[in-house]
């Protein structure tokens, strides 16, 4: 047989093989498309860290409700193909939450401390639930740009980049380079189409992979919007990761234990009045 060919073959058998690797390490994703959660079920994730009760009814049903125990980290699947109606005690008051299948859902603390349940952003096991997709407005993404005052020189990061507005609008506006890390792989789609519409691609590259275990030491800012448990979570590997000197930029959550570090705050108002906080922290 040629050689040229016996190569080739070889080859082609050592990238099948690879992608099939590939292929069975890669979390399922539903048909309804929340990462890590079957079209047929619910999943409850707990980030607290107490042991959370709850009690589950199906929807609009008379049955008797299932009570339930979840510890700190846990994830419960529900398998359902109807809405579930969860309740739970947030100090003496019943809160009652209409759940739906295909959704990944988190129990985590509000800004009171008080106890609630959130439309999470995946249900892998293993992997961080840092925060659901919200968009940041525009307006507060400038702000963030502009109090960092990112230029073409720096490397930008941004954990939980959703549909990547940060990082496009800082290669947009300042010819940043930079990187948007997401779970989500729809999330990371969007990013990568708005990158090209915004004719970025060269400066920008966008990243499905876990926030807390990506490095993140290239960069010279950071930019966040997640819960401030996922802050706090996140510490640690700012300390480790980050040179000194680096920014640490977040929308409406400081970074717990990093007190001594904030440079300023700033409130900027959206389009619809609303009124958003940004921090900015100095590594």
């Amino acid at each position: 047989m040629n050689k040229k060919l016996i190569v080739a073959i070889a080859v082609v058998v050592v990238l099948l093989a690879a992608g099939a690797i590939l292929l069975t390490q890669r979390p399922k994703q539903s048909p309804a498309g929340s990462p890590g959660v079957e079209a047929g079920e619910i999943s409850i994730r707990n980030v607290t860290q107490d042991v959370v009760s709850y009690e589950i009814t199906p929807a609009d049903s008379q049955a008797k409700p299932q009570k339930r125990v979840i510890k700190p980290g846990a994830i419960h699947r529900l398998p359902t193909a109807t809405p579930l109606d969860i309740s739970f005690q947030q100090q003496d008051t019943t809160v009652v939450h209409r759940l739906s299948p295909g959704k990944p859902y988190s129990f985590r603390l509000n800004e009171d401390d008080l106890l609630e349940i959130y439309e999470g952003s995946h249900g892998w096991q293993g992997v961080e639930d840092l925060a659901p997709f919200v968009a940041t407005p525009m307006e507060v993404v400038d702000k963030m740009l502009a109090v960092a005052e990112v230029k073409a020189s720096d490397f930008l990061f941004d954990l939980g980049c959703g549909d990547g507005r940060i990082v496009i609008t800082a290669a947009r506006k300042f010819g940043c380079r930079g990187v948007g890390i997401d779970i989500d792989p729809e999330r990371i789609r969007e990013s990568r189409q708005g990158a090209k519409k915004a004719g970025v691609q060269k400066l920008v590259e966008f990243r499905v992979a876990d926030a807390t275990k990506v490095d993140i030491s290239r960069a010279t800012v950071v930019s966040l919007y997640l819960l401030p448990e996922s802050n706090a979570l996140l510490r640690p590997k700012f300390e480790k990761e980050l040179k000194p000197g680096t920014l640490v930029v977040t929308h409406n959550y400081r970074i717990p234990g990093w007190e001594g570090k904030e440079v300023l705050g700033e409130t900027v108002t959206d389009m619809d009045g609303k009124e958003h906080s940004v921090f900015l922290y100095k590594r």
